[in-house]
């Protein structure tokens, strides 16, 4: 087996597939993801996937697209036509955005969370006219076929692109010829409505690149480096449940292995958070046990999404059993309620990572050697070169000010000519309001956290506002309450949906209801009759987050019945 390179090179203003041909030619053989061999039955095993082999399926790629979608003449090859897939969280996914930018196309990667209609329209907005569907077809992807006349083409299995020897598809573009031509299209989370496309660039890709090699100002260490197999990284594996079709999935099978070095290895098939931290625990034991590593960490992080963060908060035996496999678990996409928060940093380091579609990651800093302190865990420090401001917008249930941030351009001279990723969308913007909400640290005026979106605010008909995260959270910390999410825009009053455990009823909560209560706002509490309490799961976006237009939707008649407002 080919040494990993030490240190892994940093390549910038290089385009990705010659940056994957340059290291398979080198280290053909180095690991570059591991996926489960069956995603419902983690006890087969994790195949180790080359270099080489992705390489090989790249190539595969071009070729079969050119010879089945149609071949591009040169001066067309600018990715103005755009392809769609949806499938199974395997390979195919960096072979599909990779080979189909060589021959010309770009791909669309939506998710399959969504229903038809919203699948639908971000389909329509950039006007592809053919899906690509794996050997096992996505349910939603013939409700797609129905309604959208699309050219659907079944594309080869994970096995067949990987092993059949192809020969190289000719690709010669370099990157200052073809930089702002579109690298791949992922979309918004559709919190707020219908999810609308956004298009990276190989300019963007080359600057979020950048963002990740940004070296800390003096007698700081970057947050996310053992997430990047730096600061003392000693596996180069992190352990990934974020989704490939949405942007921290193409962080996680393109920029980690490919600009870092780090390889990453995928969760078995989950629904709900219990399965996936149960998931996680299985695949770290299968690899443990692979590697006869049964007493020693496998991984250096764990990447998991906030719902099973806060699941991880009310059960310690899984985190004491994690906290044997990893060092430091992560999450991003959406804030942790504080006693989550405390819960798994009691045991394990925690990073919060700041990140967007539109600018990427977030870097964050820390002092050199400093810990965070039970009330500081889950905060960070932005770094320098993000060059953010928070404006102070209004207040919490508890009073805390909330501020939005803010990304200021930099000028093009410091931090080595680095301009934030999200100024390759908005070009001639001078800043970007970015919608995120922060709170800052009590004592630590360097220290911020995530407090959810400014979309999530609740603007109740009395033009009197309320933003619902804190008491969300509170109300969901209770042990007897999977989730929860409150309901007032348009609305007189506040009232609140509830996902139950098993045989628990409102009255054995309503006590942790009460006790918000009194904290809030007279407009905003909730009152016993405005307890909607549903045993589906609630509508979430790609990262995990709460869809809250798609729930206002589908429980509208049942909110306009606790209201007593029939629909005209």
């Amino acid at each position: 087996m080919t040494a990993r390179p030490a240190p892994w090179p940093r390549v910038t203003n290089q385009l990705l597939p010659h940056n994957l041909f340059n290291i398979a030619e080198k280290y053909p053989q180095i690991t570059y993801a591991e996926f489960p061999r069956n995603p419902l039955n983690i006890n087969e095993g994790y195949r180790v996937i080359t270099f080489a082999e992705v390489a090989n399926a790249v190539h595969a790629v071009a070729w079969w697209v050119e010879q089945n979608v149609g071949r591009l003449e040169d001066v067309d090859k600018i990715g103005k036509e755009t392809l769609v897939y949806i499938g199974p969280n395997d390979i195919r996914y960096v072979a599909l955005c990779l080979g189909s930018v060589m021959c010309g196309y770009k791909m669309l990667f939506p998710s399959p969370r969504y229903g038809a209609q919203a699948l639908v329209k971000l389909i329509e907005s950039v006007d592809a006219r053919v899906m690509l569907i794996p050997e096992s077809n996505v349910s939603v992807v013939d409700a797609v076929l129905e309604i959208r006349e699309m050219k659907a083409l079944r594309l080869p299995a994970v096995d067949w692109l990987l092993s059949n020897v192809t020969e190289r598809y000719p690709y010669t573009k370099e990157f200052e010829q073809c930089k702002h031509e579109p690298f791949v299209c992922l979309h918004t989370s559709g919190t707020t409505g219908f999810p609308k496309p956004i298009i990276w660039t190989h300019d963007w890709a080359n600057s979020s690149v950048q963002t990740i090699y940004l070296d800390p100002p003096p007698g700081y260490e970057i947050q996310e480096h053992p997430l990047y197999g730096l600061s003392g990284s000693k596996k180069m594996r992190s352990f990934f449940q974020f989704p490939p079709f949405h942007a921290s999935g193409m962080f996680g099978m393109l920029f980690l292995p490919l600009q870092l070095g780090v390889v990453p290895v995928y969760s078995p098939l989950f629904t709900t958070p219990a399965e996936g931290v149960q998931s996680a625990l299985a695949a770290l034991d299968v690899l443990a046990a692979r590697d006869a590593e049964n007493e020693y960490m496998v991984v250096d992080t764990i990447m998991m999404g906030p719902p099973c963060v806060e699941y991880l908060g009310k059960h310690p035996e899984d985190i004491y059993a994690l906290s044997k496999r990893a060092s430091q678990i992560g999450w991003g996409g959406g804030s942790v309620s504080r006693a989550a928060t405390n819960a798994v940093a009691a045991t394990m380091q925690v990073m919060n990572l700041m990140a967007s579609t539109e600018q990427g990651m977030w870097p964050s800093v820390l002092p050199i050697g400093a810990r965070p302190q039970d009330d500081s865990a889950g905060y960070t420090t932005p770094h320098p070169a993000l060059n953010l401001r928070f404006d102070p917008i209004s207040k919490s249930t508890d009073g805390t000010v909330l501020y939005e941030a803010v990304i200021t351009r930099n000028d093009g001279v410091e931090w080595n000519g680095y301009i934030q990723p999200i100024f390759k969308f908005y070009t001639e913007a001078k800043e970007k309001r970015t919608g995120d909400l922060y709170a800052q640290h009590s004592q630590d005026a360097s220290l911020w956290i995530q407090y959810g979106r400014a979309d999530d605010m609740l603007i109740f008909i009395t033009n009197e506002n309320f933003f619902p995260e804190v008491a969300e959270e509170r109300i969901a910390s209770h042990a007897g309450i999977v989730e929860a999410m409150m309901v007032g825009t348009r609305r007189p009053k506040a009232a609140l949906i509830l996902r139950l455990e098993p045989g628990v009823e409102v009255e054995d909560v309503w006590k942790v209801i009460e006790e918000v209560n009194q904290n809030s706002p007279i407009y905003a509490r909730v009152e016993k009759h405005m307890v909607l309490v549903t045993k589906q799961p609630f509508l979430k976006t790609p990262k995990g987050t709460v869809q809250k237009r798609a729930m206002l939707d589908w429980y509208e008649k049942e909110l306009n019945d606790l209201y007593k407002i029939e629909k005209p």
